[in-house]
């Protein structure tokens, strides 16, 4: 049960990291015009949109290794 609430934590952490980083990286894209007047290509746009699936993985496996890890040495 311990290591579905970790992995539950490491999910919602890795999404939320996403969300941010997904802002962070499309926003100044699109309003500067480095993507052609406010337009997103469509490989542009799938990499934006798997940022925070793949940060969401991440998350969880992350957190997952390191209950793991701590659970050992307890």
């Amino acid at each position: 049960m311990r290591t579905l609430g970790a992995a539950v934590l490491g999910l919602f952490l890795g999404l939320i990291a996403g969300a941010l980083l997904t802002s962070a990286v499309a926003r100044p894209l699109v309003d500067s015009g480095a993507i052609g007047d406010g337009h997103v290509s469509t490989g542009t746009g799938i990499l934006l949109g798997m940022i925070m699936p793949v940060l969401g993985i991440c998350g969880l496996v992350v957190a997952i290794l390191i209950e793991r890890h701590v659970r050992r040495d307890a």
